[in-house]
């Protein structure tokens, strides 16, 4: 099937495609609200500005999809493969993207308002400035994505996985359900952590570039894996605090943590 076909059958009112073979399919501007495009196979697919409000699209290829600024609300994206597509500027509120694989994926400024997004795998996602308010993403993985300024704020986060996320300017709030560890994490991203109490504190693999630690109490504390990239560390305590791993410290800061009583190695 083309897409030619596609729309055609489309305007005669058949909405079931699935299984439907599409691949690098020019769907660009499609009205296609309330499709079903279950299982298709859309690879390569250009549906940039697209109206897929509604549509079905469960276990769907969308492998490097140009979807940007499309409108997805609503839609049933269950188990679809969405790895390295473009969602820029999309509408997916009350989207479900339940256990997706979003590997990679572009969702700068993207609407995700209310979206279901448990299990979901947005590893190295973009998601500068995406709106997320009320979403649910419990179990997701959003290690090494790039939170800058996503609204997260009253979003359901437990059990997420945030190693290497960078959490700067990203908008949380009293209502959003998040792990401690995490809370923390984002608490000295976004306000620093000079002269903080951070003793035994668990910051393994947190993204902490550029983050102010002078004189914080490190005591007992874990950094292991963590990006420590032009972070500052003066007079902070650090007796017992793990570094091993660590990303970022030069060879004179590893052995002068070393001396003030850190684990380096």
């Amino acid at each position: 099937m083309n897409a030619e076909t596609l729309l055609a059958s489309y305007a005669q009112g058949e909405r079931d495609f699935h299984k439907a073979i599409l691949i690098g399919a020019q769907l660009q501007g499609a009205d296609l609200n309330s499709i079903n495009l279950n299982k298709t196979n859309l690879m390569n697919a250009t549906l940039t500005q697209a109206n897929l409000s509604l549509a079905e699209m469960i276990k769907a290829n969308l492998i490097n999809a140009d979807m940007g600024h499309a409108n997805l609300r609503g839609a049933d994206l269950t188990k679809a493969y969405l790895n390295g597509a473009n969602l820029m500027g999309a509408s997916l509120n009350k989207a479900k993207l339940f256990s997706t694989s979003m590997g990679g994926v572009n969702l700068i400024y993207a609407q995700l308002i209310g979206a279901d997004l448990r299990q979901a795998n947005l590893t190295q996602s973009k998601l500068i400035g995406a709106n997320l308010s009320n979403a649910t993403l419990q179990d997701a993985q959003l290690n090494n994505t790039n939170l800058i300024g996503a609204d997260m704020r009253g979003s359901m986060l437990l059990n997420v996985d945030f190693r290497g996320a960078n959490l700067s300017s990203t908008l949380i709030n009293d209502d959003t359900q998040l792990d401690p560890k995490w809370r923390v994490i984002w608490k000295i991203s976004n306000h620093g952590g000079q002269k903080h109490d951070l003793t035994n504190a668990d910051l393994t693999e947190a993204n902490l570039i550029g983050v102010n630690l002078k004189e914080a109490n490190l005591k007992g504390a874990d950094l292991r894996g963590a990006n420590l990239s032009g972070a500052f560390l003066t007079n902070a305590q650090v007796e017992g605090a793990q570094f091993k791993g660590a990303i970022g410290l030069s060879e004179n800061a590893k052995f002068d943590l070393k001396i003030r009583g850190a684990i380096v190695d």
